[in-house]
């Protein structure tokens, strides 16, 4: 499988172009792609020199002001690549949030309050002469892998994300699985765990997988624990230990033989799986793959290999024969960039299939 991460010169691309749009909290990355999901080399570097297939522009607290920010940048992006603007077929938008289908304006972007009711996609659109198709950042991630990533070729898939909580896209034969109100793919609030003491989700709800194999989750989870048996652990998480830095301890004691470390990545892996094998049961993916920080080390570390292997051991374990012989459960591979290149599959997907009409 060639690597998409690897950066295009212009005159080796195949038009038409499109953009992909990842928005985040604080900043968001635009980059652009060909009709072959070839991420094209922007022209930017980063401080020590490497190119790079984004550029990036802050996250501004209005978002009129973010939205022309992001219409000059990709107006000088075509500038400076010498594209005309009409070799481009449309934008694809990657948001934090839901979109309202009737008014196509932004539901209560968690990391973007003042966001809320803007009507993004319409207005960048205007300002680009373009146009814009709305995405999940989950599922436009997703797509990305779909298209040129770890899925190229797969029917379908499921992309779990393990970060500060879990996020999901899923795609069904090229088509992004977004609900009726934007909601589907919230895997994340899956209920693996009935108790009336289970763990207590982000969401205020308890027994979620998040509240199990997020990062935060494996921190409590870990404090819990430490606070019981004698760890190499506990020495190094101290009240001004940040939570998100607490899987990352325990990712290196286990490394280091620590039992009570493996332990835990070990449990998370059984957690994880019991919340695949559900996912598995409703929408029979060819695919799920695991991406985010919180992968111990993912496919590079031995560890991480380990984590894999448990969680492939636990759906085996708990599914139909037939679906555990089909399924495909891996890592991801795009990282940071699988947003932007979804975003930009998307948006070709549709613009496709609307000239097909």
């Amino acid at each position: 499988m060639p690597d998409r991460r690897i950066l295009h010169p212009i005159k080796e691309a195949t038009a038409p172009f499109y953009v992909g749009v990842d928005v985040g909290g604080t900043s968001v990355k635009i980059g652009l792609l060909d009709d072959l999901g070839n991420s094209i080399d922007t022209g930017e570097v980063d401080a020590d020199g490497t190119p790079r297939g984004t550029i990036a522009i802050k996250t501004e607290l209005q978002p009129q002001t973010a939205t022309e920010l992001m219409a000059e940048a990709m107006t000088a992006l075509f500038k400076k690549l010498h594209i005309d603007k009409h070799a481009c077929g449309g934008i694809g938008l990657g948001l934090p949030c839901t979109m309202d289908k009737e008014t196509r304006k932004l539901r209560r972007p968690p990391n973007l309050p003042t966001w809320a009711d803007f009507p993004i996609c319409d207005e960048l659109s205007k300002l680009t002469d373009l146009p814009v198709l709305f995405c999940n950042d989950a599922n436009a991630a997703a797509y990305g892998e779909y298209w040129v990533g770890s899925a190229s070729g797969q029917s379908s898939l499921a992309l779990l994300t393990l970060g500060t909580g879990i996020g999901t896209g899923i795609i069904i034969e090229g088509r992004s699985v977004d609900g009726d109100i934007g909601y589907g793919g919230e895997c994340g609030h899956l209920i693996i765990d009935s108790a009336d003491d289970a763990l207590l989700c982000g969401c205020g709800q308890r027994g979620h997988l998040e509240a199990y194999c997020s990062a935060t989750g494996v921190a409590k989870r870990t404090i819990t624990l430490t606070m019981r048996r004698e760890s190499s652990i506990r020495p190094k998480i101290t009240p001004e230990t940040r939570l998100s830095d607490i899987p990352k301890i325990v990712y290196f004691e286990a490394e280091g033989g620590d039992e009570l470390a493996m332990e835990i990545v070990l449990e998370t892996a059984k957690f994880l799986g019991i919340g695949i094998v559900s996912l598995l049961h409703t929408i029979d993916a060819a695919c799920i793959l695991l991406g985010g920080a919180m992968t111990f080390g993912g496919k590079k570390s031995p560890l991480g290999q380990r984590f894999l292997s448990q969680i492939i051991r636990e759906v085996k374990s708990r599914t139909f024969p037939a679906i555990a012989e089909n399924v495909l459960i891996d890592f991801a591979i795009l990282g940071g960039d699988a947003g932007y290149i979804g975003a930009a599959g998307l948006v070709r997907e549709y613009v496709k299939e609307t000239q097909n009409r």
